[in-house]
């Protein structure tokens, strides 16, 4: 009772810290600035209000921007909601819409790696009610929040300086029963794991008194047997009795919400159980007409692991794999819980029309509007940074898919969105930015976003050829580009690269090889010594090898009138052996000026440790490897820059 005796208590009040803080501490706040705070300081539910941070006394102090996690205790549920602050004087704020029903929230402010929770006081908020109330669940939440480690299920956000005892955490159930004395079952697996806790035989009496009692409650709803079901089956253990209560509410309640729950679970078994693509995605469907998606049914879905987003992305992958649009548009259309869309957007529009290229852009369109007007329904109807977040990290997709079909000021809304965050820094979408702006006509636009992305040396070979010819229309002829393009480089990304390239510098034994290139030659590794060789790992099936081929390019033609450089596209982890015609006309068919090796049965990668793909390596005059890195990040003018930076430290004789 220690804590109730030395906090103040304000029932129409909100602040949760209020409840917490002792006399002294509350005189000690009125001399510093208050923290934390929301404006007006008694809101009604689904008002917006502004949150308010003052970070001058603490950890967070000195940071340049700062975000925070809100967990909210909503219809006796826990919810998280990332929230951005802006700076706004010597204070940071953010708006909220709050949510119906919520009762209590907590936020613990972020910057960086660095983290202020508010330490023992918290920074919680209980909500009234019109009434003048607390909010049903708040003294309850209140009481969890910080008794984490006793009651399963409650999220670990506050400072463990503010965990408090079974006793504590009995207190409060008492005063929510005080005050909302309808919630009697709602508290029952607090209490239960308070009682449990203590472990005592004056403890398990009272759990067990208490049982008893509800039980015999005339006209017990299902709902209120479930609770003491759950009691029995997750803190007592009690497989009988927990056994006993499923057969009581069967037959009580034949209709009842137990019978939907345990028919949802066998039909989303026989997803599980299905031979073949056909009994798999017809039990899919299946399993959604029969049970849509409910949020109230999410805790039991997770406990007996019960997705959504699985028998989704299923439906999803096999209708467009059957190119039934009908079906597809069906159940993408209502898709739900928004989590979906990501594995959904990934499996049935990223894959097939990015990695594998097994769709074209007319072809994809139909489906790919499902998907965004889903997309945009979550935007534009629910708050919060999780929903900004799948719409921002697919815009490129959507934006890509909506250029190639020429359809440029669509495509403009998206890949400006994903520009919005991506500040240049993306290759990919620097291009579908720029072919935007090249559909639209929009000359101004179009030269800045070109020049932005050489500048953060993000640019495609698409976007390279553009500035060249727009040059050289501009001034008659490209007398002078490279010059242009000079001053164009962004010193901080140039000093960034050589820094970068200095420490990938290695020293390490290379295995020698003899290998055919697509000519018939011979060409040894150990004959090139004295030479500096520009190692490129690849293969056919492997798109991001590919697109570093005009980067590669790029590099080849800086060095095609030096002897004291080679280039060596070396094909491996093939699956088929001869690979011969196929390479020959590919680099023939795309213009790639490139010596390539073919390694049969990749004895000459796997000597040299090469695993994942793409692989660059690049050796030393004197036989030595002194650089080797793996991947592609997507930037055709960054990738011929690094290799060109690479050279060139070597030349240097380091």
């Amino acid at each position: 009772m220690r804590d109730m005796k030395n906090c103040v208590i304000k029932t129409t009040a909100v602040l949760a810290w209020t409840l917490l803080c002792c006399t002294a501490a509350s005189a000690q706040q009125q001399k510093q600035p208050q923290v934390f705070k929301v404006i007006p300081e008694f809101p009604k539910e689904q008002d917006t209000v502004e949150l308010v941070y003052d970070a001058r006394t603490t950890v967070l102090k000195d940071a340049k921007n700062i975000s925070a996690q809100l967990t909210g205790y909503t219809d006796f549920k826990w919810t998280t909601t990332d929230i951005k602050f802006a700076k706004n004087d010597s204070v940071w704020t953010a708006k909220y819409m709050l949510p119906a029903h919520l009762a209590l929230m907590n936020l613990v402010f972020k910057s960086d790696t660095s983290v202020d929770n508010g330490g023992e006081q918290t920074y919680s908020y209980m909500l009234a009610a019109d009434d003048k109330r607390q909010m049903s669940g708040a003294m309850l939440g209140w009481g969890l929040l910080r008794t984490p480690n006793i009651v399963g299920g409650v999220p670990y956000v506050v400072d463990s300086a503010a965990y408090k005892s079974d006793e504590v955490l009995l207190m409060w159930v008492k005063y929510e029963l005080k005050y909302h004395p309808e919630n009697r079952f709602r508290v029952l697996y607090a209490a239960a794991s308070a009682l449990k806790h203590m472990d005592t035989a004056e403890s398990l009496a009272k759990l067990n008194k208490e049982l008893i009692t509800l039980t015999q409650i005339p006209d017990i709803s299902e709902q209120d047997l479930l609770e003491i079901d759950r009691v029995y089956r997750e803190i007592l253990k009690d497989t009988a009795k927990a056994e006993a209560f499923q057969q009581r509410i069967v037959a009580q309640f034949p209709k009842g919400q137990y019978i939907k729950d345990q028919q949802r679970l066998a039909d989303f078994k026989l997803i599980q159980q299905a031979k073949t693509d056909d009994e798999r995605l017809k039990a899919a469907m299946d399993f959604i007409d029969k049970h849509p998606y409910q949020e109230a049914e999410d805790a039991f879905n997770e406990a007996n692991r019960i997705s959504y987003i699985s028998a989704y992305w299923i439906i999803s992958v096999y209708t467009s794999m059957k190119k039934d649009l009908f079906n597809y548009s069906k159940y993408m259309s209502k898709i739900a819980p928004y989590e979906a869309l990501s594995n959904v957007i990934y499996r049935s529009l990223d894959v097939p029309y990015l990695s594998q290229k097994s769709i074209g852009p007319a072809e994809i369109l139909p489906y790919a509007r499902v998907i965004m007007e889903r997309l945009n329904y979550y935007k534009d109807n629910f708050q919060g940074d999780k929903y900004a977040t799948l719409y921002y990290s697919n815009a490129p997709l959507f934006a890509k898919i909506l250029v190639d079909n020429k359809l440029y000021d669509e495509a403009f809304a998206y890949a400006a969105a994903a520009q919005s965050a991506a500040s240049y820094k993306n290759a990919d979408l620097n291009d579908t930015y720029v072919r935007a702006l090249e559909g639209q006509g929009k000359a101004k636009e179009l030269q800045m976003a070109l020049e932005k992305s050489y500048a953060m040396n993000q640019s495609s070979t698409y976007m390279l050829e553009l500035m060249k010819t727009i040059y050289s229309a501009k001034n008659k002829s490209d007398k002078g580009y490279e010059e242009y393009l000079a001053s164009l480089k962004n010193a901080d990304k140039g000093k960034e690269l050589k820094e970068k390239v200095q420490k990938l510098l290695i020293n390490k034994n290379i295995p020698d090889f003899e290998l055919l290139d697509q000519h018939g030659k011979k060409v040894r590794l150990s004959s090139q010594k004295g030479k500096i060789v520009v190692l490129d790992f690849w293969a056919s099936w492997c798109a991001p090898c590919k697109g570093a081929f005009p980067g590669m390019k790029l590099a080849v033609d800086h060095f095609k009138n030096d002897p004291n450089v080679v280039f060596y596209f070396i094909n491996t982890q093939e699956r088929k052996p001869d690979m011969k015609d196929y390479v020959t006309n590919y680099m023939k068919e795309n213009s790639y000026p490139f010596t390539v090796l073919l390694d049969v049965g990749s004895k000459a990668s796997k000597a040299a440790g090469v695993g994942p793909i793409p692989h660059k390596m690049v050796v030393g005059p004197d036989g030595r490897l002194r650089f080797s890195e793996v991947g592609y990040m997507g930037s055709t003018s960054e990738l011929a820059d690094e290799i060109i930076e690479m050279v060139n430290v070597l030349k240097a004789g380091k």
